[in-house]
């Protein structure tokens, strides 16, 4: 992994004020609570001695006021905690979620990988208790001094005990690690079973695989709760030693120091003190290590976050370009899809000018889409260019050639939020005239009046509200806001009746006539009405290309000439609607 510094560990760096003062206060509370004990040796060697009211009564009030103050400071530093965690998120959490956009357009996420779930378990790891106790444990040796300043042998003891319970930490961790990993590894493949079976439950019940599916589900669920027993049976085994050993330690202190009250070496305050000293300088040792998973949670969280950031930077945004309004140029020698091995365009080569209106036609499987994604700049050719007005869209910037480009993909998604917001792609600052320019375009504004709040209506995740055909409908819209110069259709009458079909060709005729450059993927021979040139592919390459009635003519006689012939382009089936 790259040692370059990522967003998430800039993030992490920021905190560094934040942890300086947590580390602050933490001194100052440890400082306080050596009160307690110091007030016990004062009751047991001078109260119950000289019998005097007014001094225990000075003491209990010293120790209430140190007490308070002590209380305060760690409300304040658990507040500045939280603020650290919050912090943390606020910062890393936007280049962590452009970070996931870019690899899932890289086609190389991992089914279950929940990101989200990682940064929010390092935030609160930043926010939570663990933290403290890895805060306090560098004051043990203050507590372990005290004791040696009370008797040599006390701190001697108290030293061997802390020694040991650090090395159980270390064993805990070696023991742990790997279990550990592999739960979490498992858990993320039951859960990405089970989301892929919530996106798909209607699918799953229409052909009864509904128990197939939970069969295989509840086998990873096995085997990951097997995994998970494992870890946990290890780090309780050592949180239960540990646990034990500082009992039976503390045991052996309050007898040490019985032993040398007897002796005369040191009183009963002393005794009493050793022991209040030596659980409060073994407590954060003991709570590190009951809350070990959380942290080794937390730091693969981190790592997989900065693994993220690292594997998929974000683009360096060059100099803003004017808008295109001249030209789309295609030259592709290869491309394919950014995770495949093998090229599934080839040899692809052609100029649209303003204005033009170009249909993309040819068998399943010929690469239509892959090309559709090429235009957009949703994947880059692997040898090749895609220019606008003569600049490669890859020296464009993300928001600058998004908003050059109107795009219709083949299955159309919906997010979760109104009518309005969907068409206007989310924008902050929405133009409500153009919301209703692109409805209008896509012939749907009708349509929308009739929802029951109009452009206000919420359509629910991924658009649920909503048929094929007003899902399509509406995606349309959104292609058409904004009156972009480029407009990518792949299969956009899909889902369309007549009328649908009819407000298609209406939408490409207006953006022909506004001189944008249009590309439509279809099968339908309906769409071909509205375009001016026509594009052949087969088995990802270029077949033809050039004035609709010259392709068409020369595909229709290369058809009768030679029907068989593997791969070659069908003819256009007429489809009835209902």
């Amino acid at each position: 992994m790259s040692s370059k510094s990522t967003a998430v560990s800039q993030a992490f760096r920021s905190l560094t004020g934040g942890f300086l003062a947590i580390g602050l206060f933490s001194l100052a509370i440890n400082i306080m609570m050596l009160a307690g004990p110091l007030y016990m040796m004062q009751v047991y060697d001078r109260v119950l001695t000289s019998n005097s009211m007014e001094t225990l009564i000075a003491l209990s009030l010293l120790l209430g006021g140190i007490f308070i103050a002590g209380g305060l400071l760690d409300f304040v530093r658990m507040r500045i905690l939280n603020r650290l965690g919050s912090r943390f998120e606020a910062r890393a959490g936007g280049a962590v979620f452009e970070a996931v956009m870019r690899r899932r357009v890289h086609g190389t996420a991992e089914s279950g990988d929940n990101v989200s779930a990682d940064l929010t378990a390092f935030r609160d790891f930043l926010s939570g208790s663990t933290l403290v106790a890895f805060f306090d444990a560098p004051w043990v040796p203050i507590y372990l001094a005290v004791l040696f300043l009370l008797h040599p042998l006390l701190g001697l003891l108290g030293l061997c005990g802390a020694v040991f319970l650090f090395l159980l930490a270390i064993i805990n961790d070696a023991f742990s690690r790997n279990p550990i990993q592999r739960t979490a590894f498992e858990r993320q493949r039951s859960d990405g079973v089970l989301a892929m079976c919530e996106r798909n439950s209607e699918s799953i019940h229409a052909m009864g695989m509904a128990d197939n599916m939970r069969k295989r589900w509840s086998l990873l669920q096995w085997v990951a709760g097997l995994s998970k027993t494992s870890a946990t049976d290890r780090v309780s085994t050592f949180t239960v030693i540990s646990k034990y050993f500082r009992l039976a330690l503390q045991s052996a202190m309050l007898g040490l120091g019985a032993a040398l009250a007897i002796s005369g070496e040191a009183t009963a305050g002393v005794m009493i003190a050793a022991t209040i000293i030596l659980s409060r300088a073994l407590a954060p040792v003991d709570q590190a290590i009951g809350q070990w998973r959380t942290f080794t949670a937390a730091a693969g969280s981190y790592v997989k976050l900065k693994r993220l950031l690292t594997d998929f930077p974000a683009p360096r945004r060059s100099m803003s370009l004017p808008d295109a309004r001249y030209s789309l140029d295609v030259s592709i020698q290869m491309a394919g899809p950014p995770s495949a091995e093998r090229a599934s365009l080839s040899a692809i080569r052609f100029s649209l000018k303003a204005g033009d209106v170009l249909a993309v036609i040819g068998p399943s499987g010929s690469g239509k889409s892959t090309l559709a994604r090429m235009l957009v700049g949703v994947w880059k050719p692997q040898r090749g260019e895609v220019r606008l007005d003569g600049v490669a869209t890859g020296k464009w910037n993300a928001e600058d050639l998004g908003n050059q480009v109107g795009y219709l993909p083949q299955d159309v998604e919906l997010f979760e939020g109104t009518v309005r917001e969907n068409i206007a792609r989310f924008s902050d600052q929405t133009d409500d005239a153009a919301v209703l320019h692109a409805a209008r375009l896509a012939d749907v504004h009708d349509m929308i009046m009739q929802f029951p709040d109009g452009y206000d209506t919420k359509i629910g995740p991924d658009g649920q509200f909503l048929s094929g055909g007003q899902r399509q409908r509406i995606g349309l819209a959104r292609a058409l806001y904004g009156d972009p110069f480029v407009l990518v259709l792949d299969e956009p009458n899909s889902n369309l009746d007549a009328t649908g079909d009819a407000a298609l060709r209406r939408a490409v005729a207006d953006a022909r006539d506004r001189k944008a450059v249009v590309v439509v993927m279809t099968h339908r021979p309906s769409t071909l009405e509205a375009v001016d040139t026509v594009l052949v592919m087969e088995n990802g390459r270029q077949r033809a290309f050039g004035p609709k009635e010259d392709v068409l003519r020369a595909t229709t006689k290369a058809i009768a000439s030679d029907p068989d012939t593997p791969g070659s382009v069908t003819p256009l089936p007429r489809r009835t609607h209902a």
